[in-house]
């Protein structure tokens, strides 16, 4: 190899490392917009959850049947790539779930994510409806928004008996679980224990049947979107770990390059020194 391929092999290295290295530092900004993103979801989610409890009041269930309809299972993919491990954990589990509720009845199977529609098309899996997945933390309430708008209406409406989750959720930089939550129908027996103590009779400006409805609502939004800045917070986590090791090599490499690029020009220096001393022989004779 000449000094200019090796020359321009360490140029294309560092144009490598520019990228992953940047890639790596808006994956920790982004990690940091999230996680204050979860602290104010789960405030709201708890003031949504208080409000049901208030409104139910010691019930068993909401007034929607529930049973013998069919179960819409969420997964939440990424839509950008270069994020490590983050897709075939969640795809593998996602997997295994969606076989096991085909087998129990009738499902349906919506996907968040272009690459996670593509890879389980690819493995001959059906996939009822998709959703591109958001690439930046206020891109979320879009999509949680549409999702909400979507399964909502089909949940009181009846098309929808139960709603299941999967995603990964984050739990470190280094670890991400794959988890599913049951978000429909809503567990009431938390909700209840959250029930304030009554001194009286709250006063509504609504019935009791349209304040519940928004509360539903509410709760679904409330419930999809920490759903997905888990999932989003985790998806950063896997591409910075990934960003980090990939920024650890290109540096390996460029070291190496650099090494091979100064040999390389101090030989082919000592090359031409040398036929300069020959042709000078050569001209003296």
């Amino acid at each position: 190899m000449t000094w200019e391929a090796t020359h321009r092999r360490k140029q294309a290295v560092e144009t490598v490392h520019d990228v992953v290295s940047a890639m790596r530092a808006i994956a920790a900004g982004r990690i940091q917009g999230a996680q204050r993103a979860l602290e104010s979801a789960r405030r709201y989610h708890d003031v949504v959850m208080r409000g049901m409890a208030t409104l139910l009041n010691g019930a068993t269930s909401l007034p929607i049947a529930a049973d013998h309809r069919p179960t819409t299972l969420v997964v939440m993919t990424s839509e950008q790539p270069l994020c490590g491990s983050f897709n075939p954990n969640i795809l593998g589990y996602a997997e295994h779930r969606w076989q096991e509720l085909r087998e129990a009845g009738d499902a349906h199977l919506v996907v968040v994510g272009e690459r996670g529609i593509r890879q389980l098309v690819a493995r001959g899996i059906e996939v009822s409806a998709g959703e591109r997945a958001a690439t930046s933390l206020e891109g979320l309430h879009d999509l949680v928004k549409r999702l909400a708008d979507l399964l909502g209406k089909r949940y009181a409406s009846g098309d929808l008996g139960s709603l299941v989750v999967v995603f990964n959720q984050y739990q470190s930089l280094s670890e991400q679980v794959p988890t599913e939550a049951r978000l429909l129908p809503p567990d009431l027996e938390p909700i209840r224990r959250s029930a304030p103590a009554r001194q009286s009779e709250p006063y509504r400006y609504l019935t009791p049947a349209e304040l519940l409805s928004g509360l539903v609502r509410e709760y679904l939004f409330i419930s999809l979107y920490l759903v997905a800045v888990e999932s989003f917070a985790s998806e950063q986590a896997s591409r910075l770990v990934a960003m980090d090791a990939s920024t650890r090599n290109t540096e390996r490499m460029l070291e190496t390059l650099r090494d091979l690029e100064r040999r390389e020009r101090q030989g082919e220096i000592t090359a031409q020194v040398l036929e300069l001393i020959g042709a000078r022989f050569a001209a003296g004779s």
